[in-house]
């Protein structure tokens, strides 16, 4: 079987541009629910990830929850797009709810 055969056929085709507008969609949705003003982190781990501190949480620039703890979410936006992982006080979270991920924290 031709490998690239295989591959288009199990990737759904998108027309040219849905991938920009997806991006644009989300950030405006981000906007949304409040403006975020990010911050260093508490501290950082041997790796360089942030740990945050004392009413600091984790937030996505597109995303529509919070992340009170280092949950699998939180480790697959830090191992897939580092620079889109940002630290904001909580208070400051806006309309975004609180990720249910968070409820089982990984490692510290």
């Amino acid at each position: 079987m031709d490998r690239q055969m295989l591959d288009e056929d199990l990737m759904p085709s998108r027309p040219k541009g849905a991938t920009k507008r997806h991006i644009k969609n989300a950030h405006a949705r981000a906007a949304e629910l409040g403006a975020l003003t990010p911050i260093e982190p508490a501290a950082r781990r041997a790796d360089g990830s942030p740990r945050i501190g004392r009413d600091q949480v984790y937030v996505t620039r597109t995303g529509e929850v919070f992340h009170p703890a280092w949950c699998s979410a939180v480790a697959d936006k830090w191992d897939a797009q580092p620079d889109g992982l940002l630290i904001v006080m909580a208070r400051d979270v806006g309309a975004r709810r609180e990720c249910r991920l968070c409820e089982n924290p990984i490692g510290n």
